[in-house]
């Protein structure tokens, strides 16, 4: 959210944010209001890319009186990447940002060897849209895992976003398919994790780890399977997938953890996600469609 009520946005476009002055104020003000950081704030008032109604550049000690309408001219990252020849399923977009749904066995990054990615996928989504917008990712899921990843468009307010992710201030809830029957009701899981000393694909809990949280709701059972809805409390490598493991119910298809072999892959997908628009202030829900892979589940999902 706006760190204060110096400005409020009035209309967001494909090209441009515009504001208003809640009260006089610098220029540097306005912008960090809006949701930039003090890097990206002071980029963009160097740029010229915060403009009067008049189109005139504001410098960052530039006083802007109460009620004055100010732009921001939205800039793509400064990088461009190839594009991929197959578009990502996009299931929420604004100009700032937009939300993907993963496939199984893709990257979100590159690692360096030429793989196709998530963010070429979005690239080339955002390319037949005709946008200059060039997508930075600023969530993570492992290569197995499928769901909902959240993409930054513009270099100004990218911050907004990743402290968003960063300050915990996001839900996201997984849908996974487990060995066993996990017990009815809500279960919380509050235990640390760390690095396998022996194994540097693995992680473990530890008593010397970085403190996790995680909850587990019970949806179905069938054929020695359980299906639950996990959401994070907090988002360490491998989270869910070591906690469950934990207490004896590993998800199907996790060799890594000791999960039984499945010809779908790893069943855990990254299916909801909430949160308050750090710029807007708008309240977001994003859902993915029911997963193909969690076929023979016939089983409702809750609303809230």
């Amino acid at each position: 959210m706006m760190a204060n009520n110096v400005a409020r946005m009035i209309a967001l476009g494909e090209t441009a944010l515009v504001a208003t002055a809640c009260e006089e104020c610098s220029a540097t003000a306005l912008a960090l209001s809006l949701g930039m950081s003090r890097t990206s704030a002071d980029a963009a008032l160097r740029h010229g890319l915060v403009r009067r109604e008049d189109g005139s550049a504001l410098a960052g000690a530039s006083r802007v009186t109460a009620g004055e309408t100010v732009e921001v001219m939205l800039e793509p990252s400064a990088s461009a990447r190839p594009t991929a020849t197959e578009s990502a399923r996009v299931v929420w977009e604004d100009p700032l940002a937009l939300v993907a749904d993963k496939p199984a066995d893709l990257l979100v990054h590159g690692d360096g060897t030429g793989a196709e990615t998530l963010g070429d996928r979005v690239q080339a989504h955002l390319a037949a849209e005709g946008s200059r917008a060039v997508a930075q990712a600023v969530q993570r899921l492992d290569v197995e895992t499928t769901g909902l990843v959240l993409f930054s468009k513009t270099e100004q307010f990218q911050p907004a976003f990743d402290a968003l992710v960063a300050g915990g201030a996001m839900r996201k809830r997984y849908l996974a398919e487990v060995s066993g029957c996990f017990p009815e009701g809500d279960t919380v899981i509050e235990k640390p994790l760390g690095r396998d000393r022996h194994d540097a694909r693995r992680m473990r809990v530890s008593p010397t780890g970085k403190a996790s949280l995680t909850r587990v709701s019970r949806l179905a059972t069938r054929d020695g399977r359980s299906l639950l809805l996990v959401e994070l409390g907090t988002g360490r490598r491998h989270q869910i997938r070591v906690h469950l493991a934990s207490l004896g119910f590993p998800v199907v298809g996790d060799a890594l953890y000791g999960g039984e072999r499945s010809d779908d892959g790893l069943m855990l997908h990254a299916w909801e996600e909430r949160f308050t628009h750090p710029v807007t202030g708008e309240a977001i829900v994003v859902r993915t469609p029911w997963p193909e892979r969690f076929h023979g589940w016939d089983t409702p999902l809750p609303e809230n």
